[in-house]
This record gives structure tokens, sequence and C-alpha cells, in this order.
């Protein structure tokens, strides 16, 4: 008997345990929830506001706004913010594979709402289900119900959105899909099938991380492609931001250029990120830069001033594709150097700028006999075994171009005035 009564309280105890720890974890989450407008006090581009939770002993429900600043330009050229209104319910009952479940649905706010139901005749919805595990870490499906639109002019089919977002305080893995896009208007008829995003990012608040958008086969009124790939990666070294933006088309049509296996590399290197923060954040708040403060116009000229005292660059990598019985890859790089004097000297283009690039064309490469000539005679290409090539290389003023050297130095000032100009404000 004393076996069974010990047997009795130990469970007891589990249970007492169990249901203290599952109180435990939905008061935690419930001051997470709060405490949200603070944790993003100090964030440029997210907002939340008006925070209501009602919370009970292992669940709550409730609803937050989260308002992107500026996002949205206006007939009358202003800018307004996009708000979303998040409602949520939480069980923090805990079981085996979870600390907690949500159940959650994303509408806009009344501003929004009333222009979404004036374009789609209703509302749309974003929703889904997920759970939290025990790291903290938060797992939710997406669902984005179908949009159609259609007027007098324009109309606009999306089949509906599917998804998977994994988070936690800093990362963030969003995995969306749709099978669908057909958008028309007076001019323009866009055709999408198979799309696809995937984000995977370290941190999120920066954007660190990459982006990829990929489509299986599209068509305007006067393109085509199959199996496009568009990737985006953005790094941090050094203080200084990396930024590479890769496009990958099997097949890509316009009008009568035909091209296949296009590889296209476009990167920003080593950028000074404060000041590349400070930038961002001026165009977001002012959405032109012919309209600011004398205040802000010191801040964009300081910021800019330092952007380039550090250096950057900026280029094509990578170009590649096969074309009409041929091939094209190329090349290009633009650097601006570093500052050596402190404070910096007045910028000079002669001695603070330097490029190089080439492309190479093997094969006919699309150009009939006539266009081939043409170019060798002016000079814009020479004559190679393969075909044709055209480079250059650009430092200390003097432009080096199909084996032609030429000194612009004296034709550089009014491109260094509008730097300077800029940069001393």
């Amino acid at each position: 008997m004393k076996k069974i009564l010990g047997l009795i309280a130990f469970i007891g105890l589990l249970i007492a345990a169990w249901l203290g720890s599952s109180f435990y974890s939905a008061r935690t989450t419930g001051n997470y929830v709060t405490t949200l407008p603070e944790l993003y006090k100090q964030n440029d581009y997210i907002h939340i506001k008006t925070i209501e939770h009602q919370q009970s002993a292992f669940s709550s429900t409730g609803k937050f706004e989260i308002r992107f600043p500026n996002f949205i330009p206006v007939s009358d050229g202003t800018s307004t913010a996009l708000g979303l209104i998040i409602q949520y319910k939480i069980s923090n009952l805990l079981l085996l594979d979870s600390a907690g479940r949500i159940e959650w649905k994303m509408t806009g706010d009344e501003t929004i709402e009333k222009t979404l139901k004036q374009l789609f005749g209703q509302g749309p919805t974003m929703h889904g289900k997920g759970h939290i595990s025990y790291s903290g870490q938060r797992q939710s499906t997406v669902e984005l119900s179908e949009l159609l639109f259609k007027d007098a002019q324009t109309s606009l089919k999306l089949s509906p959105l599917t998804g998977l977002a994994t988070w936690d305080n800093q990362s963030l893995k969003l995995k969306l899909k749709s099978d669908h896009l057909d958008a028309r208007s007076k001019n323009i008829a866009t055709d999408w099938h198979g799309m696809s995003i995937d984000i995977d990012l370290s941190d999120r608040n920066l954007g660190l991380g990459t982006y990829a958008f990929n489509i299986d086969k599209g068509a305007t009124d006067s393109s085509a492609f199959e199996s496009m790939k568009m990737t985006k990666t953005v790094s941090l070294s050094d203080n200084r931001f990396n930024i590479a933006v890769a496009q990958k088309i099997k097949q890509y049509s316009y009008e009568k250029f035909k091209l296949s296996d296009v590889d296209l590399e476009l990167a920003l290197r080593g950028m000074d990120k404060d000041s590349l923060m400070t930038i961002s954040t001026i165009f977001r708040d002012t959405k032109d830069f012919n309209t600011l403060t004398s205040d802000e116009r010191l801040q964009l000229s300081k910021a800019l001033r330092e952007l380039f005292n550090k250096g950057f660059s900026l280029g094509i990598p990578r170009l590649e594709t096969k074309i009409d019985g041929g091939s094209l890859n190329g090349s290009l790089n633009l650097e601006v150097l570093k500052s050596e004097g402190v404070p910096a000297p007045v910028f000079s283009s002669s001695q603070r700028l330097r490029a190089e690039g080439q492309v190479n064309l093997i094969g006919k490469g699309g150009l009939d006999n006539t266009q081939r000539t043409t170019a060798l005679m002016l000079g814009m290409a020479v004559k190679t075994p393969e075909g044709l090539k055209t480079s250059f290389q650009f430092l200390n003023g003097v432009i080096k171009a199909n084996n032609k050297t030429f000194d612009i130095k004296e034709n550089l000032s009014y491109l260094d005035n509008l730097i300077n100009a800029a940069l001393t404000q």
C-alpha cells in the first residue's frame, strides 16, 4: 500500500511539475509578446504597436500591429506606412514535441484593408499554424489565399501561396511557393509558372544571408524564358557590407535574340556598414534626396564622404551566355580607392577611380559580317582567333581601350565637381 501511495505521490509531483512548467512557459511567452514594441524600438524598418494580450494559465490570445514606416507612395506623392494586424492564439501546455502551439492570422489595418477590398473584393488573409520548440525556435506554416482582381484595364491572378517559416530572435528561414501568376494590363502581359522564394538569414535585422527566387518558366508580350534563378547574398566582414546578385537562365528569347545558359553576377563589395545604414535610413524616411532638411543634408553628406573615403567596388564579376552559334563572356569592375588623406582631400577621379573590363565574343555571337566589320573599323573591338574582343582599363586618368590610349584627365572635372558637391554640403 505504501508503494502504491508513493507511486501516486510521485505521479502527482510529475503532474504538478508539468503543469508548473507549462504555466511558466505561458508566462514567458506572454512576456515576450508584450515586450515586442521595446525589442523593435530601435529598428528602422519595422515598428510594433498596440499590443492586446490576454493571458490564462496555459494559453494566451491577442493581437498586435506591425508597421513598415514610409512604405507605400500614394497618389499625391507622399508616403504612408504599411500596417498589418497579427491575431494569434498560443497554447503552452508542454508536450513531448513542443513547448507551445501557435495559430495566427494576418490582415491589413483599416487603411490597407479598405484598399485590398477595393482591389480584390475581399481582404485576402495570410494565416498559419506552428509550434515553439524547447530551444525557443518557432516554426509555422504560411498560407495566402488566391488573389483575383479584374477591372476594365487590368487583371491579376495569383494562385494560393504556401510555405514554411522558421525563426528565433535573430535568424529567419522562409520558403514560399505559388504555381501561377497571370498579370495583364493595357500594354503588358506577364505569365509565370512554378515560382518559389527561399530566404535564409543569419541576422534578419541587418538582412544578412541569402535570398533566392526561382521561376520554372515565364513569358511577356515580347520575351520568354525557362528556368530562371536569382540569388542575392548579403554578408558583413570587418564592418563592411558585401552584396552579390547572381542570375541564371536556362533559355531566354527577346524578339529575334535567343540566349541560353545565361550566368550573370552583379557585386558591391567593401561598403562601409555605418555609412550605408545612414544613407538607407535617410532615403527610406524621405523617399527623395531633393527634399531634405538641413540636418538630413549634413548627415547624408557625412555618410557619403565616409563611404567614399573608406573605398568600395562595384561591377559585374561574371557574364557568360551562349548566343546564336557562339558564346559571350566578360567582366567589369569599378573601384573607389581608399583615401590616404586625413581629413580626406578633395575627391579626384583620376586619383581615386580605377576600372577595367572586357567582353569576348566567340563565334558569330549574333553579329553578321557587316556588324563585325563596323565594330573593327570603329575601334570598338579587336579581332582574335576565336572571334572579337573589347577591353579597357582606366587608371590615373588614362583609358587604355582596344590597344589605344586616351588621356582624359581634363575631361573629368565635371564628374569631380558633382561628387565633391555631394561630399561637402
